[in-house]
């Protein structure tokens, strides 16, 4: 599978290139008002093309990380602004580079051509951005635009719903709130009977995939996984541990994978809204 995926993005690249040669032609980038032949041109940034070029990686890196912080912070500063959290679980940290990788990409050679033409010459930067499409054969700006549209905006979407995510542990109830900020749900200590911590998942093949968590199964029938919505991580965090055997007077027991818990035999009791 990770072979078919790393033979994928090649075919992928080349694919979009393709039809961006097709689709994009140079014909409709905006020629300079002065002309000038593709031999002047390769000799005046011959250069140039190595600043904009290490130029365009600081903007990329900058943007990249500027954007993963802002995302962070504004996730960690929601799920602490109500003050009831004695103990918080985040969502996996990855989740939010997408929106910063996809972006760096899509919009660091647009960044960088403002900042020429804003602090330099606009001429240059104009020309140089000509320049640039008629060494790739496309229309690379409209290209950009479009990746900015299908891919960067999808992505920006999808992190600022979930933004909301997070899992806070109060005196008397586990508060889970998800994607799209969706009601929390909650799951009182007081309605737990019995915990178990797991090793991880299998995947389709069989192969146990180290993700290690705390389960919890409540008496409506419900059950809590701290490895759910949270960083994966091999062993389950002591702090976690000795937080909830404050809470739940109940012993732990143990297994591989959440699957090999068998449910519990409800019947009829109150159940946690």
């Amino acid at each position: 599978m990770r072979f078919l995926t790393n033979a994928l993005i090649p075919f992928v690249v080349l694919f979009v290139l393709a039809v961006a040669r097709r689709y994009m032609p140079v014909a409709s980038v905006k020629p300079p008002e002065r002309k000038y032949s593709r031999e002047e041109l390769d000799v005046r940034f011959s250069s140039t093309q190595w600043v904009v070029g290490i130029s365009m990686v600081v903007v990329g890196v900058f943007f990249a990380f500027a954007t993963y912080a802002a995302l962070k912070g504004v996730n960690r500063y929601l799920a602490t602004a109500d003050g009831r959290s004695q103990f918080l679980l985040w969502p996996q940290s990855a989740m939010w580079w997408f929106l910063p990788g996809f972006g760096a990409l899509a919009l660091s050679w647009g960044i960088t051509l403002r900042l020429w033409a804003l602090f330099g010459h606009r001429e240059d930067a104009e020309l140089y951005n000509y320049w640039s499409s008629l060494k790739s054969g496309f229309d690379s700006p409209k290209l950009l635009r479009w990746l900015t549209i299908f891919v960067v905006l999808p992505a920006g979407v999808l992190s600022i719903l979930a933004l909301s995510m997070h899992i806070s542990l109060t005196q008397n109830e586990i508060r889970d709130c998800g994607f799209a900020f969706a009601r929390c749900k909650i799951y009182r200590y007081a309605d737990a009977r019995r915990m178990t911590i797991v090793d991880g998942f299998r995947d389709r093949d069989g192969k146990l995939n180290r993700r290690a968590g705390i389960v919890i199964d409540f008496v409506d029938g419900r059950r809590w996984s701290s490895a759910d919505n949270s960083e994966i991580t091999e062993r389950v965090d002591p702090a976690l541990l000795e937080f909830l055997k404050d809470r739940i007077p109940l012993p732990f027991n143990y297994a591989q994978t959440e699957v090999d818990i068998p449910r519990l035999n409800t019947g009829p009791g109150r159940a946690s809204p």
